[in-house]
């Protein structure tokens, strides 16, 4: 059953892809039918989009997102939260990276914190009745993100040392991000939307997405959206 505008809450806290942001060449702009924007005119729901470019979950811990959407939550509402991070933590800081090929480096938020910190928020959430959903990670493109982006900010030679020469460690490490994130919504019994499948299905996956090789293009967001609310028609959960 779909709800009404007035009886359901939407908010989504991501980043860039959440928000609808695309690249041209080294240039932001934004997808304006993103894929948030599609779901919630199925849905008959403005989503509140909390979502920003570079966010890690660390940064929402920081700006106390879910304290100030807990203390402004109107409990007479079939309230909803999605968490659709996880890209951002699992990247690395390129140019320490560079610097110190041969060292070790942790992601941007390590896996064990990553978890940690959603996990509690999850706890909160539910304890004031709201519905937690988690969205997976689309997959990332080693060889156009090594090209187009590392290598534009730091010496690419330098990170393929740090990676012992295979490239396809960049899309394993952020593939393992994505499988946390599903065995976290095990874990609390949260909602699980897999946005990763179907692109991996997908001969033709490049051509919806942007050359930096992680974010959807607009055609990416309108099969993004189109997947997401096929889940929901599936599952009956909204």
């Amino acid at each position: 059953m779909i709800h009404s505008k007035n009886e359901m809450t939407i908010t989504l806290i991501g980043d860039s892809i959440a928000k609808g942001i695309a690249t041209e060449g080294m240039k932001l702009t934004r997808v304006d039918t993103c894929a948030s924007f599609l779901v919630g005119e199925y849905l008959g729901v403005e989503i509140r989009n909390l979502s920003v470019y570079g966010q890690t979950i660390r940064r929402v811990k920081e700006k106390k997102l879910i304290e100030d959407y807990i203390k402004n939550l109107d409990k007479t509402k079939n309230n909803k939260l999605v968490f659709s991070i996880g890209g951002n933590d699992a990247d690395f800081d390129w140019q320490e990276v560079a610097k110190r090929p041969e060292g070790k480096h942790l992601s941007k938020t390590p896996e064990n914190e990553f978890i940690s910190i959603i996990e509690s928020m999850i706890d909160v959430l539910k304890k004031n009745g709201v519905d937690v959903w988690i969205t997976g990670l689309p997959p990332v493109n080693s060889e156009r993100y090594f090209n187009n982006v590392i290598c534009k900010i730091t010496d690419g030679e330098k990170i393929m040392q740090f990676y012992g020469g295979d490239i396809s460690n960049i899309q394993r490490h952020q593939e393992l991000y994505n499988f946390l994130l599903y065995k976290l919504a095990v874990k609390t019994n949260c909602h699980f939307l897999d946005v990763r499948s179907l692109f991996l299905r997908d001969k033709e996956f490049l051509n919806k997405f942007c050359q930096d090789g992680v974010h959807p293009n607009k055609e990416g967001h309108r099969v993004l959206a189109n997947e997401i609310i096929e889940q929901i028609k599936v599952h009956k959960k909204l």
